[in-house]
């Protein structure tokens, strides 16, 4: 399946008076044939874990947490079944209500246990960031297949087949006559003048077709075209494509014109995936040039809560390693603190110990991107308090 802005906000919506259990799991599939996979294994230090942090806090929680594990023996052998569907799975449970909630993607997840007054989705946001949608294309010489990406998962949406000009046969030689043996000296010429023809008549189908993909890219606000091509026209689809300053150009290694689309999907991912710290530290770049010159950027908590607030956030980006505590207002707003004008108000406040996830759920409210940032990009952040923004206006 794909996931949605629309999936994390129903899964932070997820509430329970005794809080959510929250499980990920990741699979490859090698495992699926390991007699001894490791999954369980990890799964059960995370809960081990959990149990003893939850019984150096409050003993009625760690109660209802270990009564409702002692319910969830088979929805856990499920989610960790390597031979099951999808490399990443989780699962959302009330502690109280024992409501539960599943979904599985095809990008892997970390082996993960979390208990919180929400649903931990910062696995979920992450692969909803890079995991967005990106276009494929597979040329081979005789025809190009186009894949939509998304979260894993490829489906083909166009196929196009290169078809020889009947004109390419007018004047073609297929060898000397046997009455005319001086034509033999002609006969290589022609083939190569035929095959040349055939090569130009190939390099315009496939201009026109690429010019349609790159075109569709950035109508759709697609970000990553991946290209595969036999080596020998490899070279020639990429110049075909050129350079787009909204398009990141990535060039596979392997010729997929045979590859099934499950496999293309892998492969692309790994490819994908090796390019978004580059992301990561171009976003972050892009923000503190624009705040530092006034545009259209924001740096730090309160200033990013004030643009969440107007809804002038066109993509958020944190440090994925964050905590931080905040308030939200009786009108929904956002507060790092609580200060000035808005202390003298007559709004009142609520204490949120999960506040970035208060912070992604306002950004997604108005279709702003989210990015959780790793190393090296986060610690551009760590002098405006790991958070920062891209604004609309």
């Amino acid at each position: 399946m794909n996931i949605d802005d629309a999936t994390i906000r129903d899964l932070l919506a997820l509430e329970d008076e005794q809080g959510v259990l929250s499980f990920y799991t990741g699979h490859t599939p090698e495992q699926a044939a390991d007699p001894q996979p490791t999954a369980p294994i990890e799964l059960r230090n995370q809960l081990k874990q959990l149990r003893a942090r939850l019984e150096r806090g409050d003993r009625d929680t760690a109660r209802a947490v270990e009564q409702r594990l002692s319910k969830l023996d088979g929805p856990l052998s499920s989610l960790l079944d390597p031979k099951a569907p999808g490399r990443g799975r989780a699962m959302f449970v009330g502690v109280a209500s024992g409501e539960e909630r599943t979904l599985a993607l095809q990008l892997p997840f970390r082996q993960r246990v979390v208990h919180d007054a929400t649903a931990y989705v910062r696995p979920l946001v992450a692969a909803l960031d890079e995991g967005r949608p990106a276009l494929i294309v597979v040329v081979s010489r005789t025809g190009v297949r186009v894949l939509h990406w998304a979260t894993g998962d490829a489906e083909v949406t166009e196929e196009a087949r290169f078809e020889k000009d009947q004109a390419l046969f007018r004047d073609d030689s297929t060898g000397p006559s046997t009455s005319n043996p001086q034509r033999a000296m002609f006969a290589r010429s022609d083939r190569d003048g035929f095959e040349d023809r055939v090569d130009e008549h190939r390099h315009r189908f496939l201009k026109q077709v690429i010019d349609d993909v790159v075109q569709r890219a950035e109508a759709d606000g697609v970000d990553r075209l991946v290209l595969s091509a036999p080596p020998k026209l490899r070279d020639e689809v990429r110049t075909l494509v050129g350079d787009h300053d909204t398009l990141r150009v990535l060039v596979a290694d392997q010729a997929w014109e045979s590859t099934p689309s499950k496999e293309v999907a892998a492969q692309a991912w790994e490819l994908l995936r090796s390019v978004h710290g580059d992301r990561e530290e171009a976003l972050v770049t892009s923000a503190k040039e624009r705040a530092f010159a006034g545009g259209q950027g924001a740096l730090g908590l309160r200033n990013v809560c004030a643009a969440l607030n107007a809804g002038r956030v066109e993509h958020l980006m944190y440090d994925d390693g964050l905590t931080l505590e905040g308030f939200v207002s009786s009108q929904g707003t956002l507060h790092p603190r609580i200060e000035g004008a808005v202390a003298e108000s007559d709004l009142t406040f609520s204490r949120h110990p999960l506040f970035v996830e208060r912070l992604i759920e306002a950004a997604l409210a108005t279709s702003a991107s989210v990015t959780p940032l790793n190393e090296p990009a986060a610690a551009e952040l760590a002098d405006h308090e790991g958070v920062a923004a891209l604004l609309r206006w």
